[in-house]
């Protein structure tokens, strides 16, 4: 019987030095906000109206993307895969086969 506390007291003490009681700063919430892709940068859809029936040149896709404040553009073609994320900083164009732009957003 005297064995058996000493066993128990041997396997319980190691375990008590490695608690703590937990200081203000353990406790304090250390999850930090996740990054977004381009923060600082927002589109600004209202601008992207006027590029309905046009020509995807160059200077319009440029023009599109200084006029909205976004960072990224991405020119969609009829058929091709795209991703589903959502980037607050990117213009997305959709164009048909002749390359005239059908529509534009933000994401």
């Amino acid at each position: 019987m005297r064995s058996n506390r000493w066993l128990l007291l041997s396997c319980l003490l190691p375990l008590a030095a490695c608690s703590s009681t937990p200081s203000s700063a353990d406790t304090a919430p250390t999850n930090p906000k996740p990054e977004v892709a381009g923060v600082g940068s927002h589109c600004h859809a209202d601008t992207l109206t006027a590029l309905s029936g046009q020509m995807a040149s160059q200077e319009v896709i440029d023009r599109a993307v200084r006029d909205a404040g976004a960072r990224t553009i991405r020119v969609v073609k009829p058929g091709m895969a795209v991703t589903m994320d959502y980037r607050e900083d990117r213009v997305t164009v959709r164009v048909d086969e002749q390359n005239k732009i059908i529509s534009a957003s933000c994401g």
